[in-house]
């Protein structure tokens, strides 16, 4: 649709559309997205400038192109030359004084160089078409996610194909098997190459196999060309304001994307507290980059967000968040139970009058309660979740 629109306005109301996008867009992936989907977006706003060099530089390509047409030398009769011959003919085009001096160096490179050139031309290729164990790539072998029912994949995805990684260039099933095993990490959206798992031929990257014998077989039933992803699983979508492929259903299905937080969120989190770029961060529990992380993220009331596993392991023995030490859920009744056991307790003579003054980090209030070695109530929210800033002091006059 986007091509659409743009081919029947002048180029000053593409780029004013592509501003108002940018800026209505400032805080997520989304000019990652469209230029990497539409090419035309990222040459829209410097086509002026492309404009006023275009003369020249389409000059000097047809100069370039006038002079391939005029020297095409034949690889026969540069076989059938020998040295001698040859450097006969370098003197020729040396001593021709119509020729232009930029024209006859070109020539003489092009002769003194034209026999290594043909004996490229008969050189194999660095890896055939076709992997074997014996190929120049390792990892030229099925993987199986199921090996007892020969279901390809592995232990992450269930997919027929095997990714050349382009840092390394070798074979792996996913960016997580090249990870677990490499020192650095896999550059997905550089991925060019694939192998299918059933005839083991090396191809372009695709959704299906380009080998007749496979009969375009489907290396996945869900394949993002953006990210170079396979899953024959689960139910994937691409955000393009994210510029990922996430779990699930679609945008306007069962997530939206929060334009300030820049994530996609379930549609039953429309009403949240919206921290800016939220998820560009790193799990506090687990230090793993949250934005890009394929396992379930939870966000947390106030606002800051961590795995849900890791979630389920820290709120076994804690109850305020890592970071800014708010509670992560209702602790009313917690507090309750508070409640009744200081009403039960006795302090000593010496401290029954002393008070402490506390800040809260539920409401953010400063207060001053009656001392207690362990448990602070604050005066203005009833939470418990306080912080001693000032030690005891006597005479205290607060009826908490």
């Amino acid at each position: 649709m986007l091509p659409w629109v743009t081919s029947v306005l002048t180029q000053e109301e593409q780029n004013k559309m592509l501003d108002m996008w940018k800026q209505a867009t400032k805080n997520t992936m989304f000019g990652e997205w469209l230029n990497e989907w539409w090419k035309g977006a990222g040459t829209a706003s410097d086509s002026s400038a492309e404009a006023s060099s275009a003369p020249e530089d389409s000059h000097l390509q047809d100069k370039l192109e006038q002079n391939d047409q005029m020297f095409k030398p034949g690889w026969k009769d540069i076989f059938r030359m020998n040295r001698s011959e040859l450097e006969a003919e370098v003197r020729k085009v040396s001593r021709d004084s119509t020729l232009d001096p930029r024209r006859k160096a070109y020539l003489i490179q092009n002769l003194m160089t034209s026999r290594w050139i043909a004996a490229q031309q008969k050189l194999p290729e660095p890896h055939s078409e076709e992997c074997n164990h014996d190929a120049s790539i390792p990892g030229c072998a099925p993987s199986y996610r199921d090996q007892e029912k020969q279901i390809y994949g592995c232990e992450h995805y269930k997919r027929n194909c095997k990714l050349v990684a382009a840092c390394c260039n070798k074979l792996f099933t996913c960016r997580f098997c090249h990870d677990k095993v490499s020192d650095h990490t896999m550059e997905r959206k550089a991925t060019q190459e694939m192998m299918c798992m059933v005839c083991l031929k090396i191809q372009p990257v695709g959704s299906f196999c380009q080998t007749p014998s496979c009969n375009r077989l489907s290396m996945a039933k869900y394949y993002c060309n953006i990210c170079k992803f396979f899953d024959d699983e689960r139910t994937v979508y691409h955000c393009p304001f994210c510029n990922l492929c996430r779990l699930g259903k679609g945008l306007g299905v069962d997530f939206f994307h929060c334009m300030k937080c820049n994530c996609c969120l379930g549609m039953k989190l429309t009403e949240h507290k919206c921290r800016e770029k939220g998820l560009e961060t790193n799990c506090p529990i687990c230090c793993d980059f949250l934005f890009t992380s394929s396992a379930a993220v939870r966000a947390l009331p106030c606002g800051h967000s961590m795995h849900s596993a890791c979630f389920q392991a820290y709120t076994c023995s804690h109850y305020t968040c890592p970071i800014c030490c708010k509670s992560l859920g209702d602790m009313a009744v917690y507090f309750g139970m508070l409640d009744a056991l200081l009403a039960a307790e006795e302090l000593p003579e010496e401290y029954r009058d002393r008070c402490q003054d506390i800040l809260c980090n539920d409401c953010e209030r400063k207060g001053r309660c009656r001392f207690h070695w362990l448990y602070h109530k604050c005066g203005s929210c009833g939470s418990y979740n306080t912080r001693v800033i000032k030690t005891a002091t006597a005479d205290c006059s607060t009826p908490n």
